[in-house]
């Protein structure tokens, strides 16, 4: 299986027991069986940097370097739903995830940026684009409470996640401070999930390892990894009891990347359970 320059996005398909993720920067999305049998990537033409089931159609609702899309494979084929702000080439689009109302949320990244620039923007079904929270040094995530009353932002180059109350409209309030990653040891937060119990799962690029928090944003375990840049994470797998684990390889020498596993899909089994991926209504 090749390894991603820069994987990310992975989402579960409980209804075809398929893994899928991102490579960014190849502008491919892959899949896999649970196992990591069955692999297969497609190109996209272009850069995607993440994806969500949809509910009623197969194939999946995709953030391009710019844009909303439809994104369906065999063939490949892009429809358009909406632009993301047209930014200068060093902007695009970044992580993405559905809330349980079928909505679909996605942040933004602008490489070089010398101040907060970048946003969480959502869509509903019928193709409505506002923006959610920001400005953001770097939004990232998101991700959801089991109840569907709790939203996830990561501000990555901030170093910080933040939690909001999210209303059944959408709307996002009540900003506070999830968890801050200044600590020695912490690296920058990058994507996350939630497991049934509420808590969160967190990729920490740079330092090799997700934690999970609780509810409350105390750190109750770390899962290390032999690999310094993960990137996102989800549960699936046939109980929703395994967390599988993107990578990236970019930026990285040969001697950083020693044991050639940069850019691989881990996979942890664990007691706690997740929940089915969340599908865009639209």
């Amino acid at each position: 299986m090749a390894r991603a320059i820069l994987g990310e996005g992975p989402v579960w398909d409980e209804r075809t027991q398929t893994l899928y993720w991102v490579d960014i920067d190849r502008g491919e999305l892959n899949q896999c069986r649970a196992d990591g049998s069955g692999h297969a990537s497609t190109r996209i033409g272009q850069p995607v940097t993440c994806i969500a089931l949809r509910r009623t159609q197969p194939g999946f609702i995709a953030g391009l370097e710019r844009s909303l899309a439809l994104l369906a494979l065999n063939p490949v084929a892009l429809r358009a739903l909406a632009p993301v702000e047209a930014h200068p080439s060093n902007h695009r689009c970044n992580d993405g995830k559905c809330d349980s109302a079928g909505r679909f949320w996605v942040g933004t990244y602008t490489a070089g940026a010398t101040r907060p620039a970048d946003w969480l923007f959502r869509i509903d079904a019928g193709g409505a684009l506002e923006r959610a929270a920001g400005p953001f040094n770097c939004a990232n995530g998101p991700a959801f409470s089991p109840s569907g009353e709790i939203a996830y932002c990561v501000d990555s180059y901030g170093k910080v996640v933040y939690r909001y109350d999210l209303a059944s409209t959408g709307e996002l309030s009540g900003q506070r401070v999830f968890r801050r990653f200044d600590a020695p040891g912490c690296g920058f937060p990058d994507g996350l999930t939630c497991d049934v119990s509420g808590c969160v799962w967190i990729a920490e690029w740079g330092a090799a390892r997700v934690s999970r928090f609780s509810p409350q944003g105390e750190l109750l375990e770390i899962i290390h990894l032999p690999v310094a840049q993960p990137t996102s994470c989800t549960f699936g797998g046939p109980q929703l009891t395994r967390l599988f684990i993107t990578t990236a390889s970019q930026g990285l020498g040969a001697g950083a990347n020693a044991n050639g596993l940069a850019g691989a899909v881990f996979a942890v089994d664990l007691e706690v359970g997740g929940l089915p991926a969340a599908r865009f209504g639209g």
